[in-house]
């Protein structure tokens, strides 16, 4: 008799599988490019987080679901005295930087059809930057300032990513 525990087990994939799975593609796509081992791991990290998060996440912000998502959270809010408050906060400008990196870099080829990527890259540079510059971790606020240099890179490196993951559909291995 086969219990949940062996069908978890069989297809369940952890935390750290899903870390290693987009590191090693990440690795792929940027290994002739002059970034950080630290900003591959972070970015690693969020493609990971997302992949394990529902969008109908009860307990945190659940991811964009689109690009205008982004615009009603995170854009629109700040042209109120409440919603601008929010956007001073370093690790909500983080989530919105890290949705949009999701969206216009793993979810280009669906987002572009919609939407002006190169201003949404920017927004994203933007997010990421702003956090930096108000992070009082020195050591983050670095990497966050890093990975808003390099936005377009990694945007453009998650999506060749995804692109990459969904030609090679079948041949996806796991390793545990």
């Amino acid at each position: 008799m086969i219990t949940m525990g062996d069908l978890t087990e069989m297809f369940g994939v952890n935390s750290k599988q899903a870390f290693d799975f987009f590191l090693r593609y990440l690795c792929e796509e940027v290994v002739s490019k002059n970034v950080s081992e630290m900003e591959t791991l972070y970015v690693a990290s969020v493609m990971a987080h997302y992949a394990q998060t529902s969008r109908h996440e009860a307990m945190s912000m659940s991811p964009s679901g689109s690009l205008y998502d982004i615009l009603d959270t995170f854009v629109l809010p700040g042209f109120t005295a409440e919603g601008a408050a929010g956007l001073q906060d370093p690790e909500i400008l983080e989530v919105a930087g890290s949705h949009t990196l999701l969206l216009v870099g793993f979810f280009r080829d669906q987002m572009k059809r919609q939407h002006n990527l190169g201003w949404y890259v920017r927004l994203g540079q933007s997010f990421f930057d702003r956090a930096g510059s108000r992070l009082k971790a020195e050591k983050k606020a670095g990497l966050l300032r890093s990975v808003a240099l390099n936005f377009p890179l990694w945007a453009t490196a998650c999506s060749n990513m995804s692109r990459t993951l969904r030609e090679e559909r079948f041949l996806l291995k796991f390793e545990s």
